[in-house]
């Protein structure tokens, strides 16, 4: 896959917003129930969509890795979660950076890739992240303020619809401090995990590593159900600003990583 591969969506009538969100998802969350069938692809190419798979055995703790070097659009697809917004999320490959860069204009869409896999078992998530230029009016208690520069998710095979799944949401907020953990002002089966915090670190690579099962217990108790699925998203429909980020190094590992030099958040 060439590195200039650009992934972007324009925004659609809010009467259909539900509609897209929901087969969108259900595209992806379905390939992951069943070993990746899918519903077609993000550049509306004839490539399949399928379920990202496990490492080798000879790297039997690293369960996932993506470093963003191409972007298999087979794997990944991007989703319209379009609320308020008439703008569009673009997502595109850096090639200076070897990473995923998001920009967002009064929009929001979600990079999903369907991952099955027990956290009790893979526990520990680590990712990078370099927010570039953060939404204005971010207030994530409120859904007229609901925006972030950059989000990592965790979905869940739990009841309900796709939208109705369990996830956890691990933000870079610019207003609220680490740790806070609260629900969505959207739903609360997704519930925030601020791990970075505030303008200190804008424009620099930021590392974070979590322990999907200690998170989940915390934010819903009880043992964690499967993972289906992990996501990417940077969005700005809410408050009808812009925003910039980037993503690299998403991994899933048996065993917690090694310290980075520079680590954002570690549980």
């Amino acid at each position: 896959m060439s590195t200039d591969t650009t992934i972007d969506g324009a925004g659609s009538r809010s009467g259909h917003r539900r509609l897209r969100w929901f087969s969108g998802l259900v595209a992806v969350l379905a390939g992951s129930f069943v070993g990746g069938c899918g519903h077609g692809s993000i550049n509306r190419s004839s490539n399949s969509f399928r379920a990202a798979s496990p490492m080798p055995a000879s790297a039997a703790e690293t369960l996932f890795r993506e470093t963003f070097d191409t972007l298999d659009l087979t794997r990944w697809r991007k989703v319209d979660v379009k609320r308020k917004g008439k703008g569009k999320t673009l997502y595109q490959l850096d090639p200076a950076e070897g990473s995923l860069k998001a920009i967002s204009h009064d929009g929001a869409s979600i990079m999903l890739c369907p991952l099955r896999f027990r956290p009790d078992e893979y526990p520990w998530i680590s990712w990078r992240w370099n927010v570039e230029e953060p939404p204005k009016g971010e207030n994530l208690k409120a859904k007229d303020g609901s925006d972030a520069a950059a989000r990592v998710y965790v979905y869940f095979d739990t009841r309900g619809l796709p939208w109705q799944k369990r996830n956890i949401d691990y933000v870079w907020s610019m207003t609220l401090p680490v740790g806070t953990v609260m629900p969505s002002a959207y739903s609360k089966s997704s519930m925030i995990i601020v791990v970075e915090s505030g303008r200190e670190h804008v424009g620099e690579w930021r590392t974070a590593t979590r322990n999907i099962a200690e998170d989940y217990r915390q934010c819903f108790g009880g043992q964690p159900p499967e993972a289906v699925a992990i996501g990417l998203m940077t969005d700005t429909d809410n408050t009808h600003s812009q925003a910039m980020a980037a993503f690299d190094d998403v991994t899933i590992t048996r065993e917690a990583p090694a310290p980075s030099k520079v680590t954002s958040s570690v549980k």
